[in-house]
């Protein structure tokens, strides 16, 4: 249940009213609490002395508290016990220094109280004023033991006990005790304050370290991958280059063998001209007529007539000059 949901009440009985309007001025004091500290310690009193929590619903006051209010059962018995135990007007000069230290000093007795708050709760810590109000507890429990000693402890023929004096040595050693305290707490306080401070420079410098060991491994990789990237491009075009070499070899190639087909061509065709040139007739006779028996003119007596790869005689050619020199 929250402050919103306390809203919704439906045939809200004149109990639960006043317990809601209770609640709301407990939550305006708990936001202004620095400067209302004593009128939030008050309602939250009454708020527990008549069980009016019950009536929003709630079980406990502590479940009210950390529920509703949004504080913790001991801090509210805290504001509650220092407006029970302490002066409104000492609760108004020290609000500043909070309701825990209010809290400690409302378990010293009023002349405690005012010397201890004279020296200003604000400047010290929690665990310095706990000492102080320790040692003055001590204190008083020692003055109660001597105060409350039965005569007939004390030989007769002993002096009577200065109390004045007793309390004035007392005071005097816890004051030194206090004193020491003080000191070292101060000191432990300033090898914690060096030991962080150390503490948060070597993390600092780790995490210097650790950044600039990663910003060099990446810039290493970005280094790398640029390289393989432009060794591929390289090989790519070494590749492509010496594809289009190829092409134009093997074009280089086909051109040449067609010239040289040419060629061979173009000298069959000039050899078979001169041959006809140099001879004036074909290079075999023509084929002699079936059944004809009679040697071709010209032929020399004698001389046995030739057959081509057809079976067909041919006579062996003579020269024009050698026709006219046999005649």
């Amino acid at each position: 249940m929250n402050e919103n949901q306390m809203t919704l009440f439906e045939n809200t009985t004149p109990a639960q009213a006043d317990a809601l309007a209770l609640h709301y001025e407990i939550m305006t004091a708990a936001r202004a609490a620095a400067d209302s500290l004593l009128n939030l310690g008050r309602k939250l009193k009454q708020m527990r002395d008549t069980g009016h929590y019950k009536d929003l619903g709630f079980d406990t006051f502590a479940a009210y508290t950390e529920t509703a209010v949004g504080i913790r059962q001991r801090q509210a018995y805290n504001y509650i016990s220092v407006v029970e135990k302490l002066p409104a007007q000492l609760i108004e000069e020290n609000a500043a220094a909070g309701v825990t230290k209010l809290a400690l000093l409302a378990k010293l007795g009023p002349d405690d109280r005012e010397e201890v708050a004279a020296d200003g709760l604000a400047n010290i810590t929690v665990a310095e004023l706990q000492k102080i109000i320790d040692e003055r507890n001590n204190m008083a429990e020692q003055l109660a033991m001597f105060e409350t000693s039965p005569a007939d402890t004390v030989e007769a023929d002993a002096h009577e006990v200065d109390m004045e004096q007793l309390r004035a040595e007392i005071a005097a050693e816890l004051e030194a005790k206090h004193a020491a305290a003080l000191e070292a707490a101060k000191a432990d306080a300033q090898r914690a304050a060096e030991k962080a401070a150390a503490d948060k420079i070597a993390k600092a410098k780790a995490d210097a370290k650790a950044k600039a060991e990663r910003q060099i491994a990446n810039a290493r990789k970005e280094a790398a991958d640029a390289a393989a990237a432009e060794q591929a491009e390289k090989d790519r075009a070494e590749l492509a280059a010496a594809q289009q070499r190829a092409a134009e070899a093997t074009q280089r190639a086909a051109e040449t063998a067609k010239q040289l087909k040419l060629q061979a061509d173009d000298k069959g065709g000039s050899a078979g001209r001169r041959r006809r040139e140099m001879h004036g007739s074909p290079p075999y006779a023509s084929v002699m007529p079936r059944g004809q028996t009679g040697r071709r003119r010209g032929h020399r007596a004698g001389q046995p007539a030739e057959s081509n790869a057809c079976g067909q005689l041919r006579q062996p050619l003579r020269s024009s000059a050698g026709k006219y020199a046999g005649r």
